[in-house]
C-alpha cells in the first residue's frame, strides 16, 4: 500500500525552493537541504506514478460524449444555485465518480470500429481519459463570473436593449481571456516541483482509487457503493434543513438564551443571528452552507488559518466596531420601521449588520438603481447629493478592508517566501530549470502547446473584448480592456503561488474595482465590466494552470488539455447565460409601492427576485451584492466613497496593514525556525470569502468536520481516510445538489407549488431571533382580506423601501 499522501506545509516548501535556488546557482548538492526536495517528491509519489505509457489514448470519442454530458449538467445546475442565498457549487468529483461506470460500459459495449478515422472503442477505459473528463467537468463547474455583470445590467438595471449576442460574446471573452496568460506562466506555476497545487493530489487520489482496485478485507465496501450509500443518506437528510425544518440551517445559541427585552437581549440577538448578524456561536447541519469552506478537501492547516481569520473578523472586530459606530451611524442602519419586523422584514431585528444593502445619510435603505440613470447608467447627481454620504454596514466595510489587506499581504508574502525563486526563474525564462524533475522529463515526450498559440488566443480575446465592451453596451473603452489585462498579468504569479501551495485563491475583484473607479467615476457599467475582465483573466487563467499541473502529474498530452479546456469553457458560458435568463424571467415581475410608507400610493414593477419577499433561500444575494458593489465603485466612485472626509476612508489603512503583517511570521521563522510561525499564512487568514447576506452559521461545523476527518480519522484510521474521505466529500455534494434541485423545482419554481406548513421548526423566522410580532405579522398576512394599513402592529408589513 502506498505512503500517506501528505500536504506539504510552508516551511518545507520554502526550504525546498531555497534548495533549488542554491543548486541552480552553484551547481552543488546540499544533503541537508536536499531532504526537503525529497519530501516534496515523497508527497507527490504517494499519489502520482513515476511511470507513463505515451501510447494510451487520451482524447477519445467517449471522453467527448461523457465530458459534454457532465459539463452541460454541471453548468446548468450550478447556474441555478447562484440564485441561492448561500451559493452552492456541485463538485466535479461527482462527475468523476459517475463517469467511471459509464466509461467502462462504453468500452464493453461500443463496437471496435472506426468512423471517419475515429475509433469508437479504442480499448479499455483508462486513467487519462478519466482525468480529461474531470478537466471537462471542472472547467464547467464554476458559472461564468460575467453572469453577475450581465444580470446586473440586463435585469437589475433594466437594460432591456443589452442584446443576447453581446452577452454571449462578453461571457466567452471574459472566461477565455486568462488562458493566454496561463500558458505564458507555465514555467513559473506548473513545471516547478514546489508548485504542488494540492487540490490536484486529491483528484489524482480519487482517480487512483477507482482505477487501482486494492482489495482490503478490513474495508470490503467499494468506493463506488460507498458513494451511492452516502449520497442517498445526504439526499434524504438535506430535505430537513432545506425544506421541512430550516431551523437546522442555523442553530443560533445566543438567540435562544437572550432576554426577550432590553438592550442586552437585542445585542445578543444581533450578534448571534446567522441571517442578520454575525452568527457568533451559531452552527449548522446544512451541508450546502459548509461547502463554502470545503472542509474535507481543503488541507487542515489552511482550514485552521481561514477559520481563525473569520473568527477574528466576524466575532471580534466587526462587533467591536459596530457597537462603537466606527463608521458613523453603524448602529442605526436598518432601524426604520418600514424595514423592520412589522414592515418588509428585511431587517427583522430592527438593525442591519449582515447585509449588502446601501443606506442614505438618514439610515434609510436605498436601492442602487435609485441613483443610477437607466438611460446611460450614469450617476444621478441630484439623488446622490440628497442622500450622501451613502452608508454600508460595518461588516460590508470590513470586507472591503479585508480585500485591501489581502492584496498587499499576498504580494509581500510571496516576495518574502518565494521571491528569490520567482526572480531567478524570470531571469532564466529562456532556459528550462526543471529538466531534472522526473515528471518534467516524462512530459517532454509529448508535443508542447507553442507559446504562439497562447499569444494568438490572447490577441483574439483582446480584439473581441475591445469590440464588445466598446460597442456592445458595456461602456468600457478599449484602453480599459488593456488595463484589465495588465492588472491580471501583474497579479498572476504572486496570487497563483499562494493558490499553488495552499489551495486558496485570493480575489482580484475589489482591487480591480478600486483602480477603474478612480479612473472612470460615475460609470457603473464600465466598472462592472472592468472588474469582470481583470478578475476572470486571473481566476480563469489559474484554473487552467491548475489543470495543466494535473496534466503534468498524470501525463496528459498538453494539446489535448488545451483543446478540452477551450471547448468546455465556451460551451459552459452559453449554458450559463441561457439558464440564468430562463430562471430570472420565469419568476416574472411583481408590483410594489414606490413609497414604502404609503401602501395606497403609486406602484412600481420589479422583477420578482428583486422584491422584498423572494422565495425563501433564493434571494439572488450574490447578484445583489455585485450590483451594490458596482454602485459603490462605479456610480459613486472610490474617491467619494473612500476618499478624505468619507466615513470609510480609514479602511484604506488595510493596504499598510497588509504590507506589514506578513513580515512578522517571516521574521519570527528566521529567529525561531523550529517553531510554528511557518504555518501562519497572513493572506489566507485575512481572506473573508463570505459575501454580506450569507448565512453565517458555518464557522464551527466545518472546522469540526475538517478536524475529525483530516486529523482524527486520518491519523488513527488512515486506511479508511485514504479510501473513503474524498469520496465522502463528493457524495455530500452530490446528495445535497440533487435534493436542493428537486426541492427547487417542486416547491419553489411554481407559484402553485405546495408549501411546507409552518410549525416550530419551520417558522417565518427560522432561527428564532426576531421579535414575536414578526411571526404574528406574517401569520396575519396569510389572509387574503388582510389590510396591514389598518393594523397598527403591522402597518408597514410587506412593503419595500
Amino acid at each position: 500500500m502506498s505512503a500517506e499522501p501528505k500536504i506539504l506545509n510552508e516551511p518545507e516548501l520554502e526550504l525546498a525552493v531555497e534548495s533549488k535556488i542554491e543548486q541552480e546557482k552553484i551547481g552543488e548538492f546540499d544533503p541537508e537541504v536536499a531532504e526537503y526536495i525529497d519530501e516534496i517528491y515523497d508527497i507527490v509519489d504517494a499519489v502520482v506514478s513515476r511511470t507513463d505509457d505515451p501510447t494510451l489514448p487520451a482524447l477519445t470519442l467517449r471522453v467527448w460524449i461523457l465530458g459534454i454530458f457532465f459539463g452541460f449538467l454541471l453548468s446548468m445546475v450550478n447556474t441555478l444555485f447562484t440564485f441561492r442565498t448561500n451559493t452552492l457549487t456541485v463538485n466535479p468529483f461527482v462527475a468523476v465518480l459517475l463517469a467511471y461506470p459509464l466509461g467502462l460500459g462504453m468500452s464493453a459495449t461500443f463496437p471496435k470500429v472506426s468512423v471517419l478515422g475515429i475509433p469508437l472503442n479504442p480499448g479499455k477505459f483508462n486513467f487519462k481519459e478519466h482525468a480529461i473528463i474531470y478537466v471537462f467537468a471542472s472547467t464547467c463547474t464554476q458559472p461564468a463570473y460575467a453572469l453577475y455583470n450581465i444580470i446586473g445590467q440586463r435585469y437589475q438595471l433594466y437594460q432591456d436593449d443589452l442584446s443576447v449576442a453581446a452577452c454571449v460574446f462578453f461571457g466567452i471573452v471574459t472566461q477565455c481571456f486568462g488562458y493566454g496568460l496561463a500558458g505564458l506562466c507555465r514555467r513559473y506555476l506548473v513545471r516547478p516541483a514546489a508548485m504542488l497545487w494540492p487540490s490536484n493530489l486529491s483528484t489524482i487520489a480519487m482517480l487512483n482509487s477507482l482505477h487501482q482496485q486494492d482489495v482490503d478485507p478490513a474495508l470490503p465496501l467499494s468506493r463506488f457503493n460507498f458513494f451511492w450509500i452516502v449520497t442517498a443518506a445526504v439526499f434524504c437528510w438535506e430535505w430537513v434543513p432545506g425544506l421541512m425544518a430550516p431551523l437546522f440551517t442555523a442553530v443560533t445559541i445566543l438567540c435562544y438564551v437572550a432576554p426577550n427585552t432590553g438592550d442586552r437581549g437585542q445585542m445578543m440577538r444581533m450578534l448571534g443571528s446567522a441571517y442578520n448578524g454575525m452568527g457568533i456561536l451559531s452552527f449548522s447541519f446544512d451541508w450546502s452552507l459548509m461547502t463554502l469552506l470545503a472542509p474535507i478537501t481543503t488541507p487542515l492547516w489552511a482550514i485552521l488559518n481561514q477559520v481563525l481569520g473569520l473568527w477574528l473578523f466576524l466575532w471580534v472586530l466587526t462587533p467591536i466596531l459596530w457597537v462603537h459606530n466606527a463608521f458613523g451611524i453603524d448602529f442605526t442602519l436598518g432601524s426604520l420601521p418600514q424595514d423592520g419586523a412589522n414592515g418588509s422584514g428585511l431587517f427583522p431585528l430592527g438593525q442591519a449588520l449582515n447585509t449588502g444593502a446601501l443606506f442614505t445619510k438618514d439610515g434609510a435603505r436605498i436601492a442602487a438603481k435609485a441613483f443610477v440613470n437607466t438611460a446611460d447608467l450614469s450617476l444621478k447627481e441630484d439623488v446622490y447629493n440628497a442622500s450622501a454620504p451613502i452608508y454600508i454596514t460595518t461588516y460590508f466595510a470590513l470586507l472591503y478592508m479585508s480585500s485591501f489587506i489581502v492584496f498587499a499581504a499576498c504580494l509581500v508574502h510571496v516576495g518574502l517566501w518565494y521571491g528569490k525563486d520567482v526572480w531567478h526563474r524570470f531571469r532564466s525564462s529562456m532556459r528550462d530549470l526543471d529538466t531534472a524533475d522526473i515528471h518534467a522529463k516524462m512530459m517532454d515526450v509529448y508535443p508542447e502547446v507553442p507559446d504562439l498559440w497562447y499569444v494568438i488566443l490572447l490577441c483574439i480575446n483582446l480584439i473581441v473584448g475591445i469590440a464588445v465592451c466598446q460597442w456592445g453596451g458595456f461602456q468600457l473603452p478599449w484602453w480599459g480592456v488593456l488595463l484589465g489585462f495588465l492588472l491580471a498579468l501583474v497579479s498572476m504569479i504572486p496570487i497563483g503561488t499562494i493558490q499553488a501551495i495552499s489551495g486558496q485563491q485570493i480575489g482580484l475583484n475589489v482591487m480591480s474595482e478600486f483602480l477603474i473607479g478612480l479612473i472612470l467615476p460615475g460609470r457603473i457599467a464600465a466598472v462592472m465590466a472592468f472588474k469582470t475582465f481583470s478578475y476572470m483573466a486571473m481566476s480563469q487563467g489559474l484554473l487552467l494552470v491548475s489543470d495543466l499541473k494535473l496534466g503534468h502529474y498524470i501525463k496528459i498530452p498538453p494539446r489535448a488539455m488545451f483543446t478540452v479546456q477551450l471547448f468546455a469553457t465556451v460551451m459552459a458560458v452559453i449554458v450559463n447565460i441561457f439558464t440564468s435568463f430562463f430562471i430570472y424571467e420565469h419568476f416574472g415581475r411583481v408590483n410594489i409601492p414606490v413609497d414604502a410608507t404609503d401602501p395606497t400610493g403609486p406602484t412600481q414593477t420589479v422583477w420578482a427576485l428583486q422584491s422584498p419577499h423572494p422565495p425563501v433561500g433564493w434571494n439572488a444575494n450574490g447578484y445583489n451584492v455585485f450590483l451594490n458593489a458596482g454602485a459603490i465603485w462605479g456610480a459613486i466612485g472610490p474617491s467619494r466613497f473612500f476618499g478624505p472626509g468619507s466615513p470609510y476612508s480609514t479602511t484604506l489603512y488595510g493596504f499598510l496593514i497588509g504590507a506589514v503583517l506578513p513580515v512578522v511570521p517571516w521574521l519570527m521563522h528566521r529567529f525561531f525556525p523550529d517553531g510554528y510561525w511557518h504555518l501562519v499564512n497572513i493572506p489566507v487568514i485575512m481572506t473573508v470569502p463570505l459575501d454580506p447576506g450569507t448565512v453565517l452559521s458555518i464557522l464551527i461545523t466545518p472546522l469540526l468536520v475538517g478536524v475529525v476527518v483530516n486529523y482524527v480519522i486520518k491519523k488513527y484510521h488512515h486506511a479508511w481516510w485514504k479510501k473513503y474521505a474524498y469520496v465522502m466529500s463528493a457524495a455530500f455534494d452530490c446528495g445535497t445538489a440533487i435534493a436542493l434541485t428537486v426541492i427547487f423545482f417542486i416547491f419553489v419554481f411554481s407559484d402553485t407549488a405546495p408549501k411546507m406548513p409552518r410549525y416550530a421548526l419551520n417558522r417565518y423566522d427560522p432561527e428564532l431571533c426576531a421579535p414575536d410580532f414578526y411571526q404574528t405579522c406574517n401569520e396575519r398576512a396569510q389572509s387574503s382580506t388582510y389590510d396591514p394599513s389598518t393594523d397598527p402592529d403591522c402597518m408597514y408589513f410587506g412593503l419595500a423601501g
